[in-house]
């Protein structure tokens, strides 16, 4: 690998780093937050809603910013977001402004995520599984740092500090991108007329249905599943025990998924694994929940897989930088404005019936779609060359 590509490498690692933990490092401090700044519960359920909410109309909005800066200009500008906002929101003295600095943090972490595919598909063309296994890992890791060191970090020098030292890490992220900066004209090659019409394609909306639904069960049981197992007779520790062990599943999924699906010609038998797994688990949250709670976890930690693997399939099911890009702001757009909806309508159902039964059965109806969503994503092809038959075809039938 050259010595460009590795630095490449090192900034994409850098960046994926920075995609969660802004997200992950205020929950350890919130009662830091409610002494110094009064921030209450109406603003905890906000800053609950804030990451789907940005990742999807920020995420939306991503593509279009690529084409007219550049890949690599607009991934520095959201690095440069998240930044301000990190530092920003370290300093400030009230809970509004708080909210709305986290905003900018959560604005910026959204380009990333939907910038990242289309760049490794240029730089790394033919080592996209690879590639893509790693960046995933990182935002993984990215994910579980900061619960384990928010707290020690804060007790030694203050919340405040222990919130703006993840700027470190996205600030540092700029530095490999700042050659390609210079060796660029302003990102040429994504011009804005390369936009591709990827709302036109099956296939793109069933890479969509996927990540929507495999986002909406995540989020849902990161919201509530404490609360089930403690209703089950777990105790506070124990609960949170388990619901680490259920995150932690996603790391293994990350490293294995994208290199297989890179490998296949239809992943969809993959999918379909993934989908009795999920079913184990669910099936073992609704019927025995404590008599092998670590193999539910477990199970239904790796149901999820599938969203390394839509993440991975974006650059499979593409034939160029411009087509990934769109397609990555679709799916991650339209996909967590969906997700956002989940922990709402779960804890809604619980409310109203005094069980956890219709809950599950929701998100268990949601794997069901997740398997529809593949079943047109999977099939051998791209999304260029589906609107290319689409157009012929539409040629054909007006004449």
């Amino acid at each position: 690998m050259a010595r460009g590509q590795l630095m490449v490498l090192g900034g994409i690692a850098l960046v994926a780093l920075t995609l969660r933990s802004a997200v992950t490092a205020v929950s350890p401090l919130i009662e830091d937050l409610r002494a110094d700044l009064g921030v209450g519960n109406a603003a905890i359920g906000i800053l609950g809603l804030l990451p789907c909410a940005c990742f999807a109309a920020v995420g939306a909005l991503s593509p279009a910013l690529g084409r007219r800066l550049g890949l690599e200009r607009a991934l520095v500008l959201s690095l440069a977001v998240t930044v301000i906002g990190t530092l920003g929101r370290a300093a400030v003295g009230s809970a509004v402004a708080f909210l709305v600095l986290s905003g900018l943090t959560l604005s910026g972490m959204a380009m990333g995520n939907v910038l990242l595919p289309p760049l490794v598909k240029r730089y790394f063309p033919d080592h996209i599984g690879t590639v893509t296994s790693f960046y995933v890992v990182m935002i993984a890791t990215g994910a579980a740092l900061p619960p384990y060191v928010a707290v020690p970090i804060g007790d030694a020098v203050g919340w405040r500090l222990s919130l703006a030292s993840w700027a470190i890490i996205a600030a540092a992220a700029v530095l490999p991108w700042l050659p390609r900066l210079r060796a660029s004209t302003g990102g040429d090659l994504v011009h804005p007329s390369e936009r591709v019409a990827v709302l036109r394609s099956r296939r793109a909306w069933g890479m969509t249905l996927m990540f929507a639904m495999t986002a909406l069960n995540v989020y849902s049981l990161f919201a509530w599943l404490p609360s089930i197992l403690i209703d089950a007779g777990f105790g506070s520790s124990d609960a949170g025990t388990l619901l680490g062990l259920y995150s932690a599943m996603g790391i293994p999924a990350s490293v294995v998924v994208p290199v297989l699906a890179a490998k296949m010609t239809n992943p969809f038998p993959l999918v379909l694994g993934f989908g009795v797994l999920f079913a184990v688990g669910y099936y073992g949250l609704l019927v025995t929940p404590t008599s092998q709670p670590v193999l539910w976890m477990i199970t239904a930690g790796l149901g999820p897989a599938t969203f390394p693997m839509v993440i991975t399939m974006i650059n499979l099911r593409t034939t160029t930088e411009a087509g990934s890009a769109s397609l990555s702001g679709m799916v991650q757009g339209i996909g967590y404005a969906v997700a956002g909806i989940g922990p709402l309508v779960f804890g809604l159902l619980h409310e109203a019936t005094g069980s956890w039964t219709p809950s599950l059965l929701m998100i268990s109806g949601a794997v069901v779609l997740i398997l529809v969503g593949a079943w047109f994503a999977c099939r051998p092809g791209t999304v260029e060359q589906d609107l290319a038959e689409g157009s012929r075809r539409s040629v054909t039938l007006s004449r």
